[in-house]
């Protein structure tokens, strides 16, 4: 998924926010629905099935909004960051995650550029999103909500485990996916991500990624599918007087 969420790139460091960002608004008119659900069953489940609900599902979805909590930790540390906030999603690649705590920040993907904006510091970073996706081992899934049957078939998946059903009939599973061996660059930094999702609507609401010393896990809830989203959702124009790095264009 989308996996989102999401990578280190985008936790805050601990200083205290001293501006908030400017507001979005949201509709409310058209504030989506409930995820789908299936009929509980008992039928042995497979990747293959989940691929193919995965892809249901993929289908079915065109925006998206939910709340997220992100937990990071560097290996060898006792100290884990703890981030929460919300995402508004829409394919193929508009993003906008607002981070409530521990500092404010927005993060945009207008489909060109990924912007970082964080008000305690009043500083922007502007990078090409083709070039972060190159050059950051933790964007690997960051952009893949509605693509969840695409990453089945990009890395190398397995039904790793499967629950027993739960009193409403519905099981969890997870889902481990680590790169092809033929797609493993020098520079590139090994990684393992996982999704867990449930067999009522077989949305990853938890998404674990381990990569280098690195390791985050991201949950989601409130999750409506296909809301109405203002364009003004996705654009972001740094505020008058931040600090704006743009990183150099990569060849």
């Amino acid at each position: 998924m989308r996996a989102l969420l999401l990578a280190v790139l985008l936790v805050p460091s601990a200083a205290n926010a001293k501006k908030a960002p400017a507001k979005v608004a949201v509709s409310t008119a058209a504030a989506g629905s409930s995820l789908p659900a299936y009929a509980a069953s008992t039928a042995p489940l497979t990747l293959d099935v989940v691929a193919a609900r995965f892809g249901e599902l993929d289908a079915k979805m065109n925006t998206l909004k939910a709340d997220f909590t992100q937990f990071a930790r560097m290996e060898g540390s006792d100290t884990v960051q703890q981030v929460e906030g919300d995402v508004l999603f829409k394919k193929p690649d508009l993003m906008r995650l607002t981070h409530r705590l521990p500092e404010k920040q927005t993060v945009v993907s207008d489909g060109t550029w990924l912007w970082v904006y964080r008000p305690s510091t009043n500083q922007v970073i502007q990078k090409r999103l083709d070039d972060w996706r190159k050059s950051e081992p933790l964007a690997k899934g960051l952009l893949d909500f509605g693509r969840s049957a695409e990453l089945l078939k990009r890395y190398d998946a397995a039904l790793s485990t499967v629950s027993a059903p739960g009193a409403d009939g519905y099981r969890t599973f997870v889902v481990t996916l680590k790169p092809k061996a033929a797609e493993r660059g020098s520079s590139d930094a090994d990684f393992t991500l996982t999704l867990k999702a449930s067999t009522k609507d077989y949305f990853p609401y938890e998404a674990s990624l381990n990569v280098g010393r690195a390791s985050i896990r991201s949950t989601f809830s409130n999750v409506r599918l296909n809301p109405v989203l203002p364009d003004d959702s996705f654009h972001f124009t740094p505020p008058q007087g931040a600090d704006v790095f743009a990183a150099p264009t990569q060849p």
